[in-house]
């Protein structure tokens, strides 16, 4: 699948030369940093809700924020940005009794990979909002009255753009591959969480496996065979060992922005963003286009649906540079995540081996 996709990279700089600038993943990172952490202490007797700090390299400020905080930033960009890729916020959910710990985890690591895209963004970065959001002490945010477009007004276009004819090809494909690659990213992180999950059983299992060779080697039945008994209390040991060990994978929280299952999932979203983009601009555009048509060539609504249309159709292509980008700094992050997996599987590997070798050393 991701052959597939990379078979028609050249074909995309060419896009990216001739209607946008070429985007990298380096470019986007040395935008900012976000870093969005969970307050210890949660408000509120029986229904809790949560803060965050958030901070941002780029402004040099961490702030207080809550959920509905996030949600109000979220719905201000996307009507201020309809042809952008913005993803969706993590879904809400009433906090009851504190909440569930693995729920906070995920909720917070998914809201700073959502901040990050935006903060990274070519353009939301510079977004006044985005600004108030990170930096202000509180958020009072208005709801726009125009959009991206309206408020670019009248752009002269350079001779090395592409036709919209061009542009809408390049659209088509664009959206056909980058749709392949977030099922592809999808599955590679659905196997990545199954795999972690397996580890952690494994080490529940090797905790319980522990408690019993400690309860066997307690038993007065060894009275008259010591050695065994020492042999059960070193392999109960060992056992124990695994609860010290076990720490939380980077796959199935996303901790840092730099581990390579942050990576991962960031690249996933970045596709599923620009995937609902397409779908929300192609039923636009046929909407657009055949309202032109029906209008006069040269009357005022036909120039300026037609201007809107091209302005989509670039604005589309320059996110499809930005998730690509963000898919080709993931992809190089594979071989680091598998050998992250593999160093698990050889320490229960070499764990059963020990206890094998206590085991049978009596």
């Amino acid at each position: 699948m991701f052959e597939s996709i990379f078979a028609n990279k050249r074909n995309c700089e060419q896009v990216c030369m001739m209607s946008t600038e070429i985007v990298t993943f380096e470019d986007l990172e040395a935008t900012d940093v976000i870093s969005v952490e969970l307050v210890p202490e949660r408000k509120g007797l029986i229904l809790k809700h949560c803060e965050y700090y958030v901070s941002s390299r780029r402004h040099g400020t961490t702030v207080s924020r809550r959920y509905n905080d996030f949600v109000q930033l979220y719905d201000v960009l996307n009507v201020k940005y309809p042809y952008r890729a913005i993803c969706r916020l993590p879904p809400k959910r009433v906090v009851v009794g504190g909440g569930s710990s693995l729920f906070l985890l995920r909720r917070r690591a998914a809201l700073q990979r959502w901040l990050t895209l935006v903060a990274r963004h070519p353009v939301l970065a510079h977004d006044a909002d985005l600004r108030i959001f990170l930096c202000e002490s509180t958020v009072r945010l208005e709801k726009p009255k125009h959009d991206e477009f309206v408020l670019a007004g009248t752009q002269e276009e350079s001779s090395s753009e592409l036709s919209t004819e061009d542009m809408q090809a390049a659209f088509v494909s664009e959206q056909e591959q980058l749709r392949l690659a977030h099922l592809g990213l999808g599955r590679l992180t659905q196997i990545f969480d199954k795999v972690q999950d397996r580890c952690v059983a494994e080490r529940s299992d090797m905790r319980e496996l522990g408690a019993a060779l400690s309860a066997l080697a307690a038993l007065d039945a060894h009275a008259h065979a010591p050695a065994v008994a020492r042999a059960l209390a070193a392999a109960a040991q060992l056992a124990g060992t695994v609860e010290a060990d076990g720490e939380p994978c980077d796959t199935e929280c996303g901790l840092e922005g730099s581990e390579p299952g942050a990576l991962v999932r960031l690249a996933g979203e970045a596709c599923g963003a620009h995937r609902e983009l397409c779908a929300r601009l192609t039923r636009g555009l046929h909407a657009e286009r055949a309202a032109a048509a029906a209008a006069a060539p040269h009357c005022p609504q036909a120039q300026a649906l037609r201007h809107r249309h091209r302005y989509a159709l670039r604005a589309a292509l320059q996110e499809g540079c930005v998730a690509r980008a963000y898919l080709a700094r993931a992809l190089a992050a594979l071989p680091a995540l598998a050998e992250r997996r593999a160093a698990e599987h050889a320490q229960h590997a070499a764990l059963w081996q020990q206890l094998h070798r206590a085991l049978a050393h009596h």
